[in-house]
This record gives C-alpha cells, structure tokens and sequence, in this order.
C-alpha cells in the first residue's frame, strides 16, 4: 500500500536521499527541516501515516513535535532517526510513544522491513476500524423504506461537522444511532460521550457537561472537566435534550455559535472542536410554546434532523431484528409465537421487544414457549387493541368476531421483496440490498409473481 509520510531532517541532503527512496518504493512524501516547519505540515495534512524525524534538530530535539502529533492523533506512527543513538536516548522516545528507533546512517535494506511493519500497522487499523463500525452498524440487514431514507442521510451527514438532531418515539435506538454515526467518521477521532439529561439535578448537570472549578460550590474540591471538554475531537451526545434548563440551554448555545464556554463558577474562555448530537423523542416546539425550550438553540440543534422511525412503520425489519436479537440465545419460536410478534405493534419499539426476547429467552430454557409466556404487558395492549378494532353491540360489549389474520412468513416475504423492488427497480442493487444473489430473486418474483 502506499502510505503519506512526513520526513523531518534538518539535513537537506538526507531530507532529498530520503524522499527519493519512499517515492520509488510508491510512497508520497512531504519534507520539513526543523520542529517549526513541520507542525503546520501535520496539521495540515492529517492524513500523514508516517513521521520519520531527526531526534536532534536545528531549532531543538524532536519531542515537542512527538508530543503534539501523538496528543492530536494518538494512533499516528512515529520513528525517530539519530546519529546519537544510545540507550538513554531509546528509553526516552519510546515513552513519549515512538514506533520505532532508527540509527544512523541506515541502509535501504533497514528501511526496507520498517515500512513494511508500518504498512501492516496501517492496514490493520483501517481494518480494525472498518470491523468495529460493522459491528456497531444498528441497521445492519434492514431493508425497509423507512431505514433505508435513514441510512442514505446519516452517509451524506457523517463526516460533516454540524450539529444534529435525532428525533422519534422512546426506545428506537436514538443512542445507537448517534454511536454509529459518530463512528461512521472517515478518520479517527476522539471519543463518543455521553450525558442523559434525565439523570441529573438542574446544578449538576450543568457541571456535568460544562465542568466546574475549586470552591465553585459545596464539593467542588478540586477543578474538573465537563463532558464536552473530555469529547474532545469527538462527538457529545445529549440525549433527552429537551430536559436541559434554561440556564444550561444558554451555555450550550453560546459553545454552538462560538465554540466557547466557561466551567461553572469560573471566567476562563475554552474553546474545544467537539461535535454535538441531540436526541428528544419530545416535540421541542411544544416546549418552545411553552417557554421550556430556548426557540433560538432549537434552530442550532436542528441543522440536520433525522426521525428515527417506531416499528409499527418498518414492519419488514422484524424478521431480521428477531433473528439478530436471538442469535447468542438460539432460542427457537414456536410458530403462534413467533406470528404474533410479527403483527404486534411495538409501542415501546425495540426497547419492548429486546426485553420481550430477552424473557422467551429465558423461560424457554425449563419448557415450550406459548403465548401465555409474553409479558403480561403486551398480551394486554394486543388485547386493548383487537377491542378498539371489533364492532361493538347495542350492549357496548365487543360482537364475537373471527380471530386476527396472522401473516405467514411466505407473506412477510412476498411483501418485503414487492416493497424493496419498488424503492430499487435495480434487480442487482435490489438483490445486494435483500442479501441474495439475482439468480435467487428472479426465482422469487416468478414464485410470487411479482414483475
């Protein structure tokens, strides 16, 4: 692979040899000669893989560079090359988190093996970081309309720095949404940290996520860091954003407009780069009406806005989501089981039903599953809601009626394929999205007749 590399030489002649070498082997290289030069260089291009220093430079030794570079991007790679080699000088730079030390003068054939460590390194970081937004993916197999329309924005929107705000019903998955958005990032970056609102009194916090300083009240013995200033170069998520008070409210939209805020009971300005995202299953504009929520802030939080959908909208995903939430357990559904809850509603959406599998799960292990194994909860809003739907007698007692279709899984999947073919025409792109080959999907439109 071809790697970017940053060579830092206060000896042109080397900085020259140095670059010619990595350009024949298929690297891209750029050059500095002192410590002053070559900070705006990896500030500049962030994307450096590699760092090859001088350990003694004209201007001083290489360690506030180190220092700098490892501290804005800890996972870079750093080797430092020295006529001065000695063991004091290796024990030094390898605690300031160098790769790798490389006397001079060096040979081709001692690079040769060090840039191939480097590009391993490299590879297996990039895969690492591919694998783990895999394996946080919360809509991975989901082909319904509705999520499709939310894969599609959170793409176009994940590598931006604007604020966002996810909105829908209680327990949709807002959180692991805003996780995987924040991971869906191209590059590494800081950490994903998180302040549930609910879970503080109005003066915490407001401590919580803007920090405090010594004596700013009762307990506050020593300075502290808020939220926001430990997501540094990564994403603060602030969940149930509408329980923020007033006072909060006006702290965070000024960092919004400014990128600027004061620990409580301090005058200090801090400026971090850290994103926010926002989540309420609230209508903020009630609150707005009722003078709960700050219509200005509001507006700042709503640059870009995603609903999450309930369940009840993206029926095609219970299958899938069943499966998924069954896989560790290999718990098996009895068919009246498994039918019911593929017509359930789901008001409490995936919340409710992980709890709901979380309880078969449990209950299978001494006997069959039945009906009367869901919890009490479900099996009376399904009772609830069959009542609202049958006619009612002169008497106001529910007429007798034939019990509910319950859909069979050769329906469920006549459906799903009509609806994804609808949204993608595309017969390959609507395969890969359904996870079959074409082959497999002519076969099941002629079974189901399909066009």
């Amino acid at each position: 692979m071809s790697l970017s590399i940053l060579v830092v030489d206060d000896e042109k002649n080397i900085r020259i040899t140095l670059k010619a070498a990595l350009e024949d082997a298929g690297h891209q290289v750029l050059l500095a000669e002192s410590v002053a030069t070559a900070k705006p260089a990896l500030f500049k291009h962030e994307k450096i893989d590699l760092i090859l220093t001088d350990f003694r430079l004209s201007d001083q030794n290489a360690i506030p560079l180190i220092r700098a570079w490892k501290e804005e991007f800890p996972q870079s790679i750093i080797v430092v090359m020295t006529a001065f080699a000695s063991v004091d000088n290796a024990i030094h730079v390898m605690k300031e988190g160098v790769y790798d030390y490389l006397p001079k003068p060096f040979s081709q054939s001692q690079l040769a093996p060090l840039l191939a460590r480097a590009e391993q390194l490299v590879n297996l970081r990039k895969e690492n970081c591919r694998l783990q937004k895999n394996r946080i993916n919360p809509f991975e197999g989901f082909t319904s309309p509705a999520i499709l329309r939310v894969k599609e924005f959170i793409k176009s929107v994940a590598d931006t720095e604007q604020t966002l705000l996810i909105t829908g019903e209680s327990g949709t998955g807002k959180t692991e949404l805003a996780r995987y958005i924040h991971h869906l990032r191209s590059e590494p970056q800081g950490p994903f940290v998180s302040v549930y609102c609910t879970t503080f009194t109005e003066s915490l916090l407001e401590s919580e996520l803007f920090g405090h300083v010594k004596g700013a009240f009762t307990g506050a013995v020593s300075d502290k860091k808020g939220k926001l200033e430990l997501a540094e170069k990564g994403t603060l998520f602030l969940d149930e954003v509408g329980e923020l008070s007033l006072t909060a409210q006006t702290k965070l939209l000024r960092f919004l407009q400014e990128r600027v805020f004061e620990r409580v009971g301090g005058t200090q300005l801090i400026s971090v780069n850290t994103r926010v995202i926002a989540a309420t299953h609230q209508n903020l504009l009630d609150l707005i009406e009722q003078g709960k929520f700050r219509e200005d802030l509001y507006y700042r939080l709503n640059v870009l806005e995603v609903v999450l959908p309930g369940l009840r909208h993206r029926r095609e995903d219970l299958p899938v989501l069943i499966e998924q939430l069954l896989k560790e357990s290999r718990t098996v559904l009895p068919p009246e089981v498994l039918n019911f809850l593929l017509s359930y509603s789901w008001p409490g959406n995936t919340r409710e039903l992980k709890n709901t599998l979380e309880r078969l799960s449990i209950l299978s292990r001494s006997h069959p599953l039945t009906l009367e194994d869901l919890p009490p909860s479900v099996l009376h809003n399904r009772r609830e809601t069959l009542n609202r739907l049958q006619p009612k007698d002169q008497l106001g007692k529910a007429a007798m009626t034939t019990p509910p279709h319950f859909a069979t899984l050769e329906e469920l999947e006549r459906n799903h394929i009509q609806e994804v073919l609808q949204v993608e025409p595309n017969q390959e792109k609507a395969a890969e999205i359904l996870g079959i080959n074409t082959t497999t999907l002519w076969r099941k439109r002629k079974q189901y007749g399909l066009p």
